[in-house]
């Protein structure tokens, strides 16, 4: 697999978003918890 382009962003009141090649993927905002590293590494194609 290629390699993605993944931007991790942290923002106000413990916020915490992945973004993979430009899109949001992941959002601590909807799910209430910071997401595991393997759910990472799904995220990003790897």
């Amino acid at each position: 697999m290629g390699a993605a382009d993944v931007e991790l962003r942290s923002g106000k009141s413990g916020q915490f978003d992945v973004v993979v090649d430009g899109t949001l993927k992941y959002t601590r905002g909807t799910t209430g918890r910071f997401p595991t590293d393997n759910e990472i590494d799904e995220l990003a194609g790897g």
